[in-house]
């Protein structure tokens, strides 16, 4: 039987090699190639240093991951902006974010091992769908002016339960579409187009909330999604063949993934680091509203600024990702990445001048790219296509199922506190743990997609 070789130094491999036999019956569409005639001499420069565009289906798929992102960039600033209206608490805003991402924490697993049995198409065009019943109900609240914090609440819940049962078949469907030399370059594109829309998206929320039409950006959202649904369904992505679809129980199906991860030592690494950063450096998100309209004093117009900044570094790092390693990272890149976030954080916190805000959260932007980019692709190519769902869905319930008890201790700290404490204290909390976990598992450094048959 073969198996991946987790732990590999970087000079015998490529990052481009397969990770593990794919099963026979659940064979991963290749891309097609577009020659010259097609498009043109610089088209093929562009699809050799960005190969995932190679594939007419990606090239869709990530049209309609872009617009619905913009959507929801939107309605998330001014879902913060709503509910500091509604509550002046910082708290609040820390339980309202909890509120969302919760559903992660319970519904992940099972939603990994639902992307591996059923229409992967079908299952992203649901929760589009419902994603813009929750958007549609909160812009009638508030356009009627009815709208009260529980509303929220309640909305934001529903809407983290859509999202927690997509996010799985999100990733998945990625290395199904494109070739496997191609899934770095995929993933690093996923990220520039979520942080594309994480500079327009904000920018567009904060110049409509200063001109009083904090609804409208909730209407643009329900708009967007059901463009998506639309788009997703034209999709031409296969089904797995019904001898490779998991007929097990779900339960079976889950403790099998569960296993896989403990038996792979570097994916259980992978899996697990995946905390840190979600449990002490994600909370920036939900204290952005309380540094633009009380640290830093730029209202709601800054904070689509601070967004952008954020939104500018990252999506100059995706792309740099993107075309220096398409084909994959490095355990080296991940750790690196993760520390420069935890600086970068540790800076933005304590700042109180906003050009070097800016710079800080343009920094952070670029290093979370570099991290998560690089993780997701390692698992993505190290892991058998069979469980890719549920080792994903495993993923994200670290990299974000935790997120709701990062963002209530945050919220508790910054009102206690203050917010520049309560970041700075992650950031550092993160520099502490990272180097504990690099000093312990030195491997990790020099961690590749090799393939080893033993």
């Amino acid at each position: 039987m073969t198996r991946p070789s987790l732990m590999r130094r970087a000079r015998s491999t490529t990052a481009a090699e397969p990770a593990s036999e794919a099963d026979p019956e659940l064979p991963i569409p290749t891309a097609p190639a577009l020659d010259a005639a097609q498009l043109g001499a610089s088209g093929g420069r562009l699809s050799r240093r960005l190969p995932a565009l190679a594939s007419p289906v990606y090239r869709r798929f990530i049209f309609a991951a872009f617009v619905g992102s913009i959507g929801n960039w939107m309605q998330a600033t001014a879902l913060g902006w709503l509910v500091l209206g509604l509550t002046d608490s910082r708290f609040a805003l820390g339980l309202t974010s909890a509120a969302s991402t919760a559903p992660i924490l319970f519904l992940s697993i099972f939603a990994g091992v639902l992307a591996d049995r059923v229409d992967i198409r079908r299952l992203l065009a649901g929760a589009q769908l419902a994603s813009a019943g929750v958007a549609i109900v909160l812009a009638i609240l508030t356009t009627t002016g009815v709208v009260e914090f529980w509303h929220v609440l309640v909305l934001a819940a529903l809407a983290g339960a859509a999202g927690a049962l997509a996010s799985p078949a999100f990733q998945a469907v990625v290395s199904t579409i494109v070739d496997r030399e191609a899934i770095g370059s995929a993933v690093a594109l996923n990220s520039a187009q979520f942080n594309l829309s994480r500079v327009l998206g904000p920018t567009v929320a904060g110049f409509i909330i200063a001109a009083g039409s904090l609804a409208l950006a909730f209407w643009a959202n329900a708009i967007g999604l059901l463009i998506v649904a639309a788009l997703i369904l034209s999709l031409p992505i296969k089904r797995a063949s019904s001898a490779a679809r998991v007929e097990a129980s779900m339960w079976a199906n889950l403790v099998d993934g569960v296993r896989y991860v403990r038996a792979e030592r570097a994916i259980a690494l992978l899996v697990l680091l995946a905390a840190i950063p979600a449990l002490f450096i994600l909370n920036y998100l939900v204290l952005m509203p309380v540094f633009a309209r009380d640290v830093l004093a730029i209202g709601a117009p800054g904070l689509g600024l601070l967004n952008a900044s954020l939104g500018v570094g990252a999506l100059t790092g995706a792309l740099l990702v993107a075309v220096t390693r398409p084909g994959g990272g490095s355990g080296r890149l991940m750790l690196l990445g993760l520390g420069s976030a935890s600086i970068a954080l540790i800076v933005f916190g304590l700042s109180t001048w906003l050009p070097v805000s800016c710079l800080a959260l343009a920094a952070l932007g670029g290093s979370q790219v570099a991290y998560y980019a690089t993780t997701n692709t390692l698992i993505q190519i190290l892991v058998s296509p069979r469980l890719r769902g549920r080792v994903l869905s495993l993923y994200i319930l670290t990299s974000l199922g935790v997120i709701p008890f990062g963002n209530l201790v945050a919220g508790a700290v910054a009102e206690r506190f203050g917010a520049p404490l309560a970041l700075a204290g992650g950031g550092t909390a993160t520099l502490i743990i990272l180097a504990i976990v690099a000093v312990s598992f030195p491997a990790l450094r020099s961690l590749q997609p090799v393939q080893r048959t033993d």
